[in-house]
């Protein structure tokens, strides 16, 4: 049985999906997903749930519809980079290059991010923003903008090459 708050947050919730411009098919999967998630008794396991979701939708922004048009293990902003004649040390593999210490990133494995983290699947660089208007927050996603506050948006949008449980260990202090 759901309390009020829960009610409340899943009534505003459905609210802002309704707003959305997507098929009405993906706004009743997104209500369905959100009282799933909102009907989970134990908070960790609800945030669990929120931040596997989340990793699954950014997973499907970045992966299935290629939003960074990697081709040849080179993205879009790297190939851009080497037609202007732009000297870089390294080309392949993104924004997973050069963040920690000028190497790969430890995660990264045949070209696919092997990490749950929000905040390195939410990260896109100012070639994507800039050039194809492609920029995610986690007001944008739905979970995120009504099931967490601003202290825990903050952790999450900044805890790079962070695993889950330490992740979710961080958003249970800041409830």
């Amino acid at each position: 049985m759901l309390n009020k708050i829960d009610k409340l947050v899943i009534y505003r919730t459905n609210k802002y999906i309704d707003r959305e411009t997507i098929p009405k098919k993906e706004k009743d999967k997104h209500k369905k997903i959100f009282k799933e998630i909102m009907s989970i008794k134990d908070i960790k396991k609800r945030y669990s749930k929120m931040h596997d979701y989340i990793c699954d939708y950014l997973d499907k922004v970045f992966y299935v519809d290629n939003a960074c048009e990697f081709h040849n293990n080179i993205c879009a902003h790297r190939r851009y980079m080497i037609e202007k004649g732009i000297k870089k040390d390294h080309y392949e593999d993104g924004c997973c290059y050069g963040y920690k210490e000028g190497k790969v990133c430890d995660y990264l494995k045949s070209g696919r991010c092997t990490i749950r983290n929000v905040a390195c699947k939410l990260f896109t660089c100012p070639y994507l923003k800039i050039t194809r208007g492609v920029r995610y927050s986690l007001d944008s996603i739905y979970l995120s903008k009504y099931l967490l506050n601003r202290r825990q948006k903050l952790y999450l949008a900044h805890t790079h090459f962070v695993p889950k449980e330490v992740v979710l260990e961080g958003l249970m202090k800041r409830v």
